[in-house]
């Protein structure tokens, strides 16, 4: 082994030992900005904290993606987070859900037309009418049924973030069996490509 050979290693150590805080941190993050939009209305005295909460941690929540940035998980699980941050932002950092969407489910009816403009209870949804919702596009409106969960609302980004936790057990996974990563993979590859020759003036 040569001096660039354990420079590698040791960067390797480094940085492998940066990965279980970094997770430590987002899973922290992720239970402390749901205790924090969920348990606090809009109309509390410490909405503040809920608006502070949920914008901090979402820039944490992508900032960790460079840290994990070895993961092709942590980038789509940060684009995940980014589209719902998008709807969220624009609603003061609560979810919106359109009446309409609830209603044809017929899954929840405590859920009324009195309920809305009301965050509903222990969550991070706002019901208002569809008319209202902005970036409708990306709101709650992708009704499933979980077995054992139970029946609930998703958003695109939601999927995209739950794909992103699929992908990194995959990626973990596969790091046990041969100890490599698709995207440290894909760059040894191409450092590997034979470099074109200048064209001849």
């Amino acid at each position: 082994m040569n001096a660039n050979d354990a420079a590698r290693g040791l960067a390797r150590l480094r940085r492998m030992s940066r990965e279980p805080l970094a997770l430590l941190g987002a899973l922290s993050l992720f239970f402390l900005q749901d205790l924090a939009i969920s348990r606090i209305g809009p109309e509390s005295s410490l909405a503040w904290l809920r608006a502070s909460a949920f914008f901090a941690a979402t820039l944490l929540f992508v900032a960790l993606a460079l840290v994990l940035r070895r993961y092709v998980a942590a980038w789509v699980v940060a684009a995940g987070i980014l589209m719902n941050f998008i709807p969220m932002a624009a609603h003061g950092g609560l979810m919106p859900i359109a009446y309409e969407v609830i209603a044809a489910t017929g899954e929840f009816p405590e859920v009324t037309p009195a309920t809305i403009g009301s965050q509903v209870e222990n969550s991070k949804d706002v019901v208002l009418w569809r008319e209202d919702v902005r970036f409708y596009f990306l709101s709650d409106r992708f009704f499933v049924s979980v077995p054992v969960y139970g029946p609930n609302i998703y958003s695109l980004g939601d999927f995209v973030a739950f794909g992103g936790v699929a992908l990194g057990v995959a990626e973990l996974a596969l790091y046990a069996a041969t100890g490599n990563l698709p995207l440290a993979a894909a760059a040894r590859s191409l450092r590997r490509l034979p470099k074109r020759a200048p064209s001849p003036s």
